[in-house]
C-alpha cells in the first residue's frame, strides 16, 4: 500500500452498524483543495449472491422472480455498503453524515447470472468544487474472473463553500428538464418500507427512514433510496429487457413515501430519455437517460 493509497479488504458484506460507528469515531471534518487526500479503495472478492437477499430485493421492488439472471441494478446493493465504508473513512474528504447522492451512472456490459461468483472494487475518483458545495466521484466495478461485467459511478455532494466552482463534464446540461416528455406510466410508493430497504440496499442513511432526521436537513419527511425508485421505474418502462445499456441519472429531489410516482419520457434512436416525478411536484425528482 502506497503512502497515498488506502486499501480496505472485505470477505463479507460490510456491517452498516460498524460503518456508522467508524464514521463517528474517525469523523473527517475539514477539507481544502490541494491537500492531496489519498485514494481509498474497497475490495470484496469471491462474492456469492445470497438467494434470500436477492428475493428480498425483488419483492420490495416489485420484480418477477430472479432465477437465471438478476436485475441489472441489483449490483448497486452489493457495492453500496463498500461505498458507505469509504465515505465513512477518516481520510474521506468530509464526514459521512453530510453527503447527498446527486448522480448515478450504471453501465451494464452483459447479463449476470444469479449463480456466478463476483468480485467488487470500489474506489474514490475525482473531487470537484461545485456551486454551493463539493463533489466526489466513487466508482464500482464488478468482475467475473478478469472480465468487467458491470460498472457504476456515484457522485456525492457536500454542501458548503469550498472556493470557486470548477467546470463539470456537461451531464447536468444534457439531462436538463424536458417539457416535451409524455406520461408513460405511474405507480405508488408505499409507506413504511424505508428501513427494510435500507437493510437490503446498504444505503442506511437515516434520511430514508427517519422523518425527524430528514426534516433537520430541510426535507418535508423521509424519502426513498434512489436504488429503489430507479429499479421500480425501470421495471415500469415499456419492454425493459436489454443485456447491455448505459443509464445516467441526475438525482434532483426526493421521492416521498406514500406519493404517486409518474414517469414521463420520449424515445430516441439510441434509447430513451425519461424523468421521474413525485406527487404534485411539477419538477422531476430524477432526470434519466437510458442508452441501449
Amino acid at each position: 500500500m502506497g503512502a497515498r493509497e488506502i486499501d480496505l479488504v472485505f470477505h463479507r458484506r460490510p456491517s452498516a452498524a460498524a460503518t456508522v460507528a467508524l464514521a463517528v469515531l474517525g469523523m473527517s471534518a475539514g477539507f481544502k483543495m490541494g491537500n492531496n487526500k489519498p485514494r481509498i479503495r474497497a475490495m470484496w472478492e469471491d462474492v456469492e449472491v445470497n438467494p434470500t437477499h436477492l428475493k428480498a430485493f425483488g419483492d420490495i421492488c416489485g420484480l418477477p422472480p430472479q432465477t437465471e439472471y438478476f436485475h441489472p441494478l441489483y449490483p448497486l446493493t452489493l457495492g453500496f455498503p463498500l461505498i458507505m465504508r469509504i465515505l465513512g473513512h477518516k481520510q474521506a474528504p468530509l464526514m459521512l453524515f453530510r453527503t447527498l447522492n446527486t448522480r448515478l451512472l450504471v453501465i451494464a456490459h452483459r447479463r449476470i447470472g444469479a449463480h456466478e461468483r463476483l468480485s467488487l472494487t470500489c474506489e474514490t475518483g475525482a473531487v470537484r468544487i461545485a456551486p454551493n458545495g463539493l463533489e466526489i466521484d466513487l466508482s464500482t466495478v464488478v468482475r467475473i474472473g478478469a472480465e468487467p461485467v458491470w460498472e457504476s459511478l456515484h457522485t456525492f455532494f457536500y454542501r458548503g463553500n469550498f472556493g470557486e466552482p470548477q467546470s463539470s463534464d456537461g451531464h447536468s446540461t444534457r439531462l436538463s428538464v424536458r417539457s416535451d416528455c409524455n406520461l408513460w406510466s405511474s405507480w405508488r410508493l408505499p409507506n413504511g418500507i424505508g428501513w427494510r430497504f435500507a437493510r437490503i440496499s446498504g444505503d442506511s442513511n437515516a434520511l430514508h427512514y427517519s422523518s425527524w432526521y430528514a426534516k433537520g436537513f430541510g426535507f418535508e419527511r423521509a424519502f426513498a433510496q434512489p436504488i429503489l425508485i430507479l429499479t421500480r421505474s425501470l421495471n415500469a418502462l415499456p419492454a425493459f429487457d436489454i443485456p447491455r445499456f448505459r443509464l445516467d441519472t441526475l438525482l434532483k429531489g426526493p421521492v416521498y413515501y406514500g406519493s404517486a410516482v409518474y414517469i414521463k419520457g420520449m424515445t430516441r434512436k439510441t434509447g430513451i430519455r425519461f424523468d421521474i416525478h413525485s406527487g404534485e411536484n411539477p419538477r422531476p425528482s430524477m432526470c434519466c437517460e437510458l442508452i441501449y
